[in-house]
């Protein structure tokens, strides 16, 4: 019933979001050629990329929480999306208007924050996430460097990427989706595994995991699917530690249950943030990582006092 339930929740956020916009549109009455366009040619794919990015947003926060052994672990938490951001910025110094170079300054730039977190990974969570936290800083100080010296006609096209943009995506839609459904095949394969490990290091062991080599696994899996979101739609927060949390208190701690959730879960819950954006101040649009930090953040501060307690 609760699958049931999410489905259908899904199938009404893609109407709502195809039907919203500067300008509402009946999906099922569109017969105008220009509404037609909207709808087929702008809005539906924009919606595909939304729900692609937020289920792998998702994906990664689950997967960051059993690999960090801390339920407060998000994407970001270990400094990929600030190198995967001072990538994209240095792009646009070389190619202001190429939005291309942006996507591939950000995707090389989010490799390079995975191999810095690589190299700690042998020390344990615990202090590979202290690494990850001093490295986003590391990565935050290079931006603002960065930054400073982008030439004045790239730095609107700059800090909306950071906020989050998903009007200017240039990755392929099928290989978003694509990659989404691999991504949630790997966790379903793994998720077993997660299971043991949630049960402590030791007791994983004892059951048959090798630890070592499920950590690696999944830093790097985690880590690249947060790098492919992030290249498509710049630094969305908060997505990754909302939903794993949410889809646990509706299905339960299995990750059997939760990844396949969680991976629709973030889809509608970035579905409806792009849907409000494009809504709110229309024909403006805000940000869409405005929205999801406007609902993360209490969350986040709700979670970090419970759990405090």
């Amino acid at each position: 019933m609760r699958w049931f339930a999410l489905l259908v929740a899904v199938a009404l956020c893609l109407l709502l979001g195809l039907a919203t916009g500067e300008q509402w549109i009946n999906p099922f009455a569109a017969s105008d050629a220009l509404e037609q366009t909207i709808l087929w040619d702008l809005r539906f794919p924009r919606l595909l990329t939304a729900f692609a990015v937020g289920g792998l947003l998702a994906l990664a926060g689950a997967w960051f929480q059993v690999l960090l052994g801390n339920p407060l672990a998000e994407p970001y938490v270990l400094g990929v999306a600030g190198s995967a951001s001072a990538g994209a910025v240095t792009g646009l110094m070389f190619m202001p208007e190429s939005a291309w170079v942006m996507s591939a300054g950000a995707f090389i730039g989010a490799w390079i924050g995975i191999v810095a977190v690589m190299f700690f990974s042998h020390l344990g969570a615990n202090r590979m996430l202290l690494a990850g936290v001093v490295l986003a800083a590391f990565w935050s100080a290079v931006l603002a460097l960065l930054l400073a010296l982008l030439p004045e006609q790239g730095l609107f096209r700059a800090f909306s990427w950071m906020m989050g943009d998903l009007s200017h995506s240039d990755l392929p839609v099928p290989l978003l989706l694509i990659a989404w459904a691999i991504a949630l095949a790997c966790g379903v394969m793994l998720s077993r595994a997660l299971d043991k490990l949630l049960l402590g290091e030791r007791h994983a062991e004892a059951l048959g995991v090798d630890v070592k080599t499920l950590r690696q696994r999944l830093l790097l899996l985690a880590s690249a699917v947060t790098a492919l979101a992030v290249t498509a739609a710049g630094t969305i927060g908060f997505v990754g530690l909302v939903i794993p949390h949410l889809m646990r208190l509706l299905f339960g701690s299995l990750h059997s249950a939760v990844l396949p959730a969680s991976a629709i879960g973030g889809g509608l819950l970035l579905v409806l943030a792009d849907s409000a954006a494009r809504t709110i101040i229309a024909p403006a649009e805000l940000p869409v990582g405005i929205l999801t930090a406007i609902i993360g953040v209490p969350v986040f501060l709700y979670l970090l006092l419970r759990r405090s307690q």
